[in-house]
């Protein structure tokens, strides 16, 4: 009797919750969840300066100003980071004071297929486990990958203006109100980080989880919708455990690892919370198909013997 067949063999009376997340382990090993997460970590460092300059780039040539430059420091301190600010802030004010027009056709293209590749290696990382070795064409890509990426420079920019807004307004009433003072506003401004980050997040983990994977076949998003929503919340859930954990090892390893690697001291940690975090949302991605696949997932046969070299 295999391992396999004693697992099942034991949780064959478990309760359907429990049976759901010990199928979707099988799914996550089965192909090659921490391989895939590490990968995707790589392509992630990769891809993230064309993305950020992009961004910015579309934001500032549709005159609605920057957000990284403005809002890293705030980031940093709301997560307790520790990031070196002064080395990474006159990168990002490079980036931000970058239009299209000034990167020229070949350097907006190059960006943008460096933008379509790293999409859509997570979309194909995101298939394999809905029995789906391919990956939309480039053109359906450009189609699908388009629109989010100018929505994602909009939102930034507009959720900067909001945020400067609100900031305004609360330091307005606060001059002029007797139940609330100017030292409560940054208080006030942490509560209001708090809960849009954590609305942010969830809604882009939704998008990657319900929306990305190329399901091939009579898929009823209605189905996936429920079962999609509840992942993500769970992924940020664990997430946020995740980091905390990060923090802590910061707390009492940084400070030692700094003699030796001096300002890049962060990166190491850097590293595992990206590889923990595409981990985590690979592992989502099989609940979210066991669920939805449910009963045939649960009695799904796996050959774990495969062709040297497949993932």
């Amino acid at each position: 009797m295999t391992l396999e067949q004693r697992i099942d063999l034991l949780t064959h009376n478990w309760p359907i919750p429990l049976r759901v997340l010990i199928v979707s382990t099988k799914a996550f090993l089965f192909h090659h969840g921490t391989i895939r997460a590490a990968a995707m970590t790589y392509t992630s460092f990769l891809a993230v300066i064309p993305f950020l300059i992009l961004l910015t780039a579309i934001s500032l040539s549709l005159g609605l100003g920057s957000f990284f430059n403005a809002y890293l420091p705030i980031l940093d301190q709301f997560f307790s980071l520790g990031l070196p600010l002064e080395d990474i802030m006159p990168l990002l004010e490079n980036t931000e004071h970058i239009h299209l027009r000034t990167l020229g056709l070949i350097g907006s293209v190059s960006l943008f297929i460096t933008y379509i590749f790293a999409i859509g290696n997570l979309e194909i990382n995101m298939n394999v486990v809905w029995e789906n070795q391919t990956s939309r064409s480039f053109l359906m890509q450009f189609v699908a990958y388009t629109p989010l990426l100018l929505l994602a420079a909009l939102g930034l920019a507009f959720f900067a203006m909001f945020v400067n807004h609100v900031k305004l307004g609360l330091m307005d009433i606060a001059q002029n109100a007797t139940f609330f003072t100017t030292e409560t506003v940054p208080q006030i401004m942490s509560a209001f980080w708090v809960v849009m980050v954590d609305a942010i997040f969830i809604a882009l983990i939704f998008f990657a989880i319900f929306l990305l994977p190329y399901r091939k076949g009579h898929y009823s998003y209605k189905r996936l919708f429920w079962p999609s929503l509840l992942v993500s919340i769970g992924i940020w859930v664990c997430t946020c455990i995740y980091l905390a954990i990060l923090i802590m090892l910061q707390q009492s390893i940084v400070g030692r690892m700094s003699l030796f690697y001096g300002s890049l001291a962060f990166i190491p940690l850097v590293l595992l919370f990206a590889f923990g975090f595409w981990a985590i949302m690979l592992y989502g991605n099989c609940v979210v198909w066991t669920i939805y696949s449910w009963p045939r997932s649960g009695v799904k046969k796996w050959n774990w013997v495969q062709p040297e070299g497949y993932l």
